[in-house]
């Protein structure tokens, strides 16, 4: 069960996409907060922090934000604001591992 729900998600990230939508980019953040970052923390709400902003990140992809148009013949920058999403869940991560989750782990070859 995730830790947070669509309206925390909305607070930091000026959508128009739908409670569904949002839900399915937190299943999305959650599973990878379990895999990567819960099991080398207890604390929930840092979790909860990094969670928020993974799943606004992962959000960004499916709305892109025109940034910028130029010129006479028509040149679009697509913002996603995915990178600062993204910056700002690994700088709340207190484990360290959501940019490296191969640390502390081993590596298996065949």
């Amino acid at each position: 069960m995730p830790r947070i729900a669509p309206h925390d998600v909305s607070e930091i990230l000026e959508t128009e996409l739908d409670v569904g939508d949002l839900s399915a980019f937190i299943e999305d953040a959650h599973i990878v907060v379990n895999r990567r970052c819960q099991p080398f923390t207890e604390d929930d709400s840092a979790l909860a922090d990094v969670e928020t902003y993974l799943a606004a990140h992962l959000a960004t992809a499916k709305e892109p934000r025109v940034s910028s148009t130029s010129g006479a013949v028509t040149e679009v920058n697509l913002d996603t604001d995915a990178d600062r999403y993204w910056n700002r869940a690994m700088l709340l991560d207190p484990t360290g591992r959501l940019d490296s989750p191969q640390r502390g782990y081993s590596v298996y070859s065949t």
